[in-house]
Order: C-alpha cells, then sequence, then structure tokens
C-alpha cells in the first residue's frame, strides 16, 4: 500500500478535538461559512424554543383533555408532511433560485407568521401557521446546504459538516433551559396582568420570532457567489432530485453495515422524539408545569451533547460498532426508568442518560456513514440519512400524542382537607403518558438488540472470505505452497522497513532463503503502477486506484509471491491486502467488503501466513515521518485521519487473532526485532530448517 492519498481526500472522524479543533478554528476564519454558521446557531436555538413552546400552547388551548393529545399529533404531523413530500420538489428550485435570497426570505416569512402565532385560539390556526412555517423550512435546507460546500474548500466539507451538526443539535440543551427561562419570567411578569397573564409561552414563541429576523440579518453579511447559475436544459438533463434520493436509500439498503447504522440512529431518535412530545404531558404529571417540561428537555439535550463528546475517546477504545447498539440500549432503558419516576428531581439523572446514550449513537452512526460512503453518493446519501432520521423523529412525535389520547391520560384524585383546600390524594398516579414512555424504551432496546445482532453479522461478513462471491475464484482448491508467507503492516512511521531488514538477517542466518518485497511494486509493473500512483498531479478517483492497486497485486501474487513460495522461500512482503482494506476500504469509504472480495479474486485467495501488526500511536508514528523527511500526502491528512487507519488495523487484528501478531511498535528496536523474529522462527517448519 503506498502512503499516498489524493488531494482534498481526508476521511474523518466526527470528533471535536485534536487537529479537529484546529480545524474548525481556521475554517470559521471563513467570513461567508463564519456567517452561515452562526444564522444556523441563532435560527436553530429559536426554533427548538419555537418547537417546545407551539407543544405548550396546544395542550394550553385545549386544556388536560385527549383532545389535547390528539391536537398535538395532528400539530406534529404539519411538522413534518412538508420536509417529506416538499424536500424533493424544493431541491429542484433550490437550485434554479437565488440561495442567498431564499435563506433571507425563509427566514423573515417564518419570524413574521411566528410572531402572530400567540394570538390565535383555534387549533387550525394553529395547524395552519404551522404548515407555512415548514413550508419556507422546506426552502430554507436545500438552500442551506447548497450554500455550503460553495463557502467552502472541498478538503473542508467533512469539518464543515461537523459544525453544522454542532450547530443544529447542539442548541436543544441550551433552547430547553432558555425555554423554561421565559416562561417563568413570563409568569412573573404576567402576575402584573396583561397578555402574558394569559398565555406565557408567548414569550418564547416571540423569542423565536425574533430568532428568525436576526438569522435574516446574519444571512445578509454572506457574500453572494458568482458563477454560472444552473440553466432549465442543465437542469432537465441532471436526474431528479428525487431520483438522487432514491439512489441514496439503494445505497443505504444495499450497505449491510450503513443500514443498520441508520436504523438504529432512527430507533434513537424516535425514543428522544417520544420525550420531547410526550414531555410536556408528563411535566404536567408530575406537577412541573411549563418550566418543568423546558428543564426535562434541557437535560435530555445535556445528555446528547456529552454523549457527542464522550463518543470519541470510547470509540478509540472499543470501536465504532462496538458501541453503537449499546448506546441506544442504554437509551432506551434509561427512558423506562424516566417514565417510573415520581417527580422531576427523580427524573433528571435517567433522562440525562438516555440522552447521553441517543446522542453516543447518533454520532456513532453519523461518523461510520461518512467512513464507508462512496463518495460519489455521499452528498445523497446523507440526504437519504437525514431524511429517515427526521421522519424518525417527527413520527415518533405524530404517534405519540395519539397513543396518549386513545390511553387516556392519568386521572389526578383530588381530596378536600380540613382548611379547605385541595391535594392530591395519590401523588403517583399511572396512565397513558407513563405506559407510552415505557413502550417507547421497550422499542429501544429491541430494537438496540435487533441492531446489535444485524450489526455484528455485517461487520462479520466483511471479514469472512466465505461470504465474498462477487468475484469468486476459479478454482475453490487453496492455494498450496512450501515456504511460509509473512507480511507486515502498520501505520506511518511505525518502522516496518527496519525490522524487515533485521528479520530477512535471522532468516537467512537460520538457514533459509528470503525473498523481500513491497506493495505496490515487487514487479516493473508494479513499480510502473507505483509511480502512476505517486504522481501528484494524477486526478485518480478511489475506485479506479482501488483497481490500480489490485492489478498490481495480481501481477505480485503471480509473478515474485507465488513461485517463490512454490520453491520453499520465505516471502517478506511490505503491505499486502490489508492496507488496501483499511486505506481504501474504510479511509476512501470503498467498504471493506468490497475491497477484500475485489482482492480475493486478485491474489487467487492468497493470504499471508503471519501478519506482523505494528501498532503505534499516530502521534508519535507522524512525528518519526516528520523526522525523516517532509511529509508525504497521506502523512499530512492530519492525526484524525491516522486514528481511523489504526483503529480499522485493530478491528482486523481482532477478527482473526490466530493470523496477526500484533507489537508495540514505540518499543526500541532491538525489542521488537526480538519478538518477532522469535514468532517469525518458530512459525518456519521443522523440515525447512538447516
Amino acid at each position: 500500500m503506498v502512503d499516498k492519498a489524493p488531494a482534498g481526500h481526508r476521511p474523518s472522524r466526527v470528533a471535536l478535538r485534536g487537529d479537529s479543533v484546529s480545524a474548525s478554528l481556521a475554517l470559521l476564519g471563513n467570513r461567508g461559512f463564519r456567517n452561515l454558521a452562526l444564522s444556523t446557531l441563532v435560527s436553530t436555538l429559536g426554533d427548538w424554543i419555537g418547537f417546545l413552546a407551539i407543544i405548550a400552547l396546544t395542550a394550553d388551548i385545549l386544556g388536560p383533555t385527549r383532545a389535547a393529545a390528539f391536537a398535538v399529533s395532528g400539530v406534529m404531523a404539519a411538522r413534518v408532511l412538508p420536509s417529506l413530500v416538499l424536500g424533493p420538489i424544493a431541491g429542484v428550485f433550490v437550485d434554479r433560485w437565488d440561495r442567498k435570497r431564499v435563506m433571507m426570505v425563509a427566514h423573515l416569512g417564518r419570524g413574521t407568521v411566528m410572531a402572530l402565532i400567540p394570538f390565535t385560539n383555534e387549533i387550525l390556526a394553529l395547524l395552519l401557521a404551522t404548515l407555512v412555517i415548514e413550508v419556507m423550512s422546506s426552502l430554507f435546507g436545500p438552500a442551506k446546504d447548497a450554500m455550503l460546500p460553495s463557502l467552502v474548500r472541498p478538503g473542508e466539507l467533512v469539518v464543515a459538516n461537523q459544525i453544522n451538526l454542532v450547530t443544529t443539535y447542539g442548541t436543544l440543551p441550551l433552547g430547553g433551559a432558555l425555554y423554561a427561562v421565559l416562561v417563568a419570567y413570563a409568569g412573573q411578569v404576567g402576575a402584573l396582568g396583561g397578555f402574558l397573564a394569559e398565555r406565557p409561552v408567548a414569550l418564547a414563541i416571540w423569542f423565536n420570532a425574533v430568532s428568525f429576523f436576526v438569522a435574516a440579518l446574519v444571512v445578509t453579511r454572506i457574500p453572494r457567489l458568482t458563477g454560472r447559475r444552473r440553466t432549465l436544459t442543465d437542469l432537465s438533463a441532471a436526474p431528479g432530485a428525487w431520483e438522487q434520493l432514491k439512489e441514496g436509500f439503494r445505497f443505504i439498503a444495499g450497505h449491510r453495515v450503513i443500514r443498520a447504522m441508520v436504523v438504529g440512529v432512527m430507533v434513537a431518535f424516535a425514543a428522544a422524539g417520544v420525550v420531547i412530545t410526550a414531555g410536556e404531558f408528563f411535566a404536567s404529571q408530575l406537577n412541573a408545569g411549563p418550566s418543568g417540561y423546558g428543564i426535562l428537555v434541557a437535560v435530555v439535550g445535556s445528555g446528547m451533547v456529552a454523549g457527542l463528546v464522550a463518543a470519541a475517546p470510547l470509540t478509540a477504545r472499543l470501536g465504532p460498532e462496538r458501541l453503537f447498539s449499546p448506546g441506544i440500549g442504554l437509551a432506551g432503558l434509561a427512558l423506562m426508568v424516566t417514565a417510573a419516576m415520581p417527580s422531576l428531581g427523580w427524573v433528571i439523572a435517567p433522562a440525562f442518560v438516555m440522552g447521553a446514550g441517543a446522542g453516543i449513537s447518533f454520532i456513532v452512526g453519523y461518523t461510520v456513514l461518512q467512513q464507508r460512503s462512496d463518495d460519489r453518493l455521499r452528498g445523497r446519501t446523507f440526504g437519504a440519512f437525514n431524511s429517515g432520521v427526521r421522519a424518525s423523529i417527527f413520527g415518533s412525535t405524530i404517534l405519540v400524542p395519539t397513543m396518549i389520547g386513545v390511553l387516556g391520560r392519568e386521572r389526578r384524585l383530588l381530596t378536600t382537607l380540613e382548611d379547605g383546600t385541595q391535594a392530591l390524594l395519590y401523588p403517583y398516579t399511572f396512565g397513558g403518558v407513563r405506559i407510552t414512555l415505557l413502550v417507547a424504551g421497550m422499542f429501544a432496546v429491541l430494537g438496540a438488540l435487533a441492531t446489535a445482532r444485524t450489526l455484528h453479522a455485517a461487520v462479520k461478513a466483511e471479514h469472512d472470505p466465505a461470504t465474498l462471491d462477487l468475484f469468486p475464484l476459479t478454482d475453490d482448491t487453496p492455494v498450496r505452497r512450501k515456504g511460509q508467507f509473512i507480511v507486515f503492516e502498520g501505520g506511518d512511521g511505525a518502522g516496518k522497513s527496519t525490522q524487515i531488514r533485521l528479520l530477512r538477517g535471522a532468516i537467512e542466518r537460520a538457514g533459509h532463503d528470503v525473498v523481500v518485497t513491497r506493495e505496490p511494486g515487487g514487479t516493473a509493473l508494479g513499480e510502473r503502477v507505483r509511480e502512476l500512483l505517486l504522481d501528484p498531479v494524477a486526478e485518480i478517483s478511489p475506485q479506479t486506484e482501488a483497481l490500480l492497486y489490485a492489478a498490481a497485486r495480481a501481477q505480485h501474487i503471480d509473478e515474485v509471491i507465488l513461485p517463490a513460495l512454490e520453491k520453499g522461500w520465505v516471502v517478506l512482503c511490505d503491505r499486502y491486502v490489508d492496507s488496501s482494506i483499511v486505506y481504501q476500504g474504510t479511509g476512501r469509504g470503498l467498504g471493506d467488503d468490497q475491497v477484500a472480495e475485489l482482492n480475493r479474486w486478485a491474489t487467487q485467495g492468497a493470504a499471508p501466513d503471519l501478519t506482523v501488526l505494528m501498532d503505534i500511536d499516530p502521534r508519535v508514528g507522524l512525528q518519526r515521518a516528520a523526522d525523516a523527511g517532509a511529509l508525504d500526502r497521506l502523512e499530512s491528512a492530519g492525526t484524525d485521519f491516522h486514528r481511523l487507519v489504526r483503529e480499522s488495523y485493530l478491528r482486523l487484528a481482532g477478527a482473526d487473532p490466530e493470523r496477526y501478531l500484533v507489537v508495540d511498535a514505540s518499543a526500541t528496536v532491538e525489542a521488537l526485532h526480538q519478538e518477532i523474529s522469535s514468532a517469525v522462527l518458530a512459525k518456519l517448519s521443522p523440515q525447512d530448517e538447516i
């Protein structure tokens, strides 16, 4: 495997630390992107507050009745239908219009309608207002997403998307907390009389309206983009937005790991949607009032942010596939515990844990989707992913109030005290709200178990040659050879070349013939392919690059490796198929199983007898490489990329421990040589020794 990468291709983990922090700060120096991110932050914060306030307003208009639950379901349907029905169509119009102007008009329109909502006492008017707002939102979303790539360089898109993710979902806890503060303050002001006395949630709704107006003002500071606009001819020749979205869904459906991740994220966000929607009724049941609802949402949102932050170090230790399903299960169990709590104080801890589990699952799923998506399909794949998540969270907000309305809300039994005041006869009540929360928690737990099973089978299949049959071998008989095939793998700066040289001497002193080779290379054709792959001006797509590596490897196997093994020689090879799986399958996002299958066919199924994995901390390895000379393009990709490479190597080794010798490459040269040579010499058959 050549330690090079195409310019602009920098797979990255969604973890705001290390190089990602520096990249984020550098990106925020871009005026256009900074203002786009700021407008998103302001409007999203206000939108979370308005979302909670409208649910509360719906319940306030109809009071503690079953009709209130059904009305909330209707309002949530008004929020989800425009984005699902008009989303693809809106994308086509956005490509024809000025995107900056679309964003400004959408902000101003949403702000105007939102400012008028508190004055209505009719559920129908509230439904119509919500529909109008969401129609404008369905135009705003594609305009923002389409503008983003025009404001940043291609190599900055991953970090830009990370920042967009934080500004969208990281504002949830702050929105919940501000909602609680605004409602509490409105209650104090309302005590003096006036409009807020009858409708304290109006202050939160007006805050949302003002946030839209401020966001529109910030959008005006984004530099106007220049360049040729797409014509009607261009649009008619290009695939339709709906066709592109369907292509993204087809890619997800055809990739088992990604499919499991997307379904799992939808389950996690469905659970989160249950809390957001049923939270108003639950807070009322706990005698916490509207402010208690805001506190509950803030706690769940804070847990979600904590999960986003904790996911990075946890995935470094456990791997994303192993962490994903437990996060969903944790969220489900915590939701069930939350449903059983008697008061708001008791709810805080399990609600926080529930948010953390959902946050971990979401960020892990998002990361794996980034890593494994085909670059050509990444935009529409994320469009399908986001549509699924949106449908999941809003779907739960529709179904949950309906379920509560069918089951009926908890009844409060009052008793009259001696002083004439009334008090609850049974402070703890059980009914439709708690049952709904418990069912949602059980659904999340069952979803976690199903996802874990599917994910385990998918990951196992990626590393099981028997499951790879796109390129079947012409002969199922294993390749026979007399010699030993030893491969060295590891990250940059691990010291493979030094250890191969020392091992060669040890094997020759033991009386064996040795061939030392490398990949790509080792043959005249392979060296020419190597030159092409190293050419700094060559523009090679990830798919073409994978085929070039496989072609060079096929020639290498046929011309060098198999003939040497048939003679009984020991072959020491610097990199082999695992490098393609790690760097191209995982790093390039082509898929581990596809790359492994391609190379299985190219190598005639020839596998190493032993793979020496020289494991090293990426920071140490990159420093070694820098000390040895100028960093190449892959070495310059950053520590996040090399952490991903290291984790992928360790997952391969963990799946087949009998074939791998994992050594700590930070040890001394002498200690490493002793460990490696002892293991290799022990594998050489006695009949081959002198």
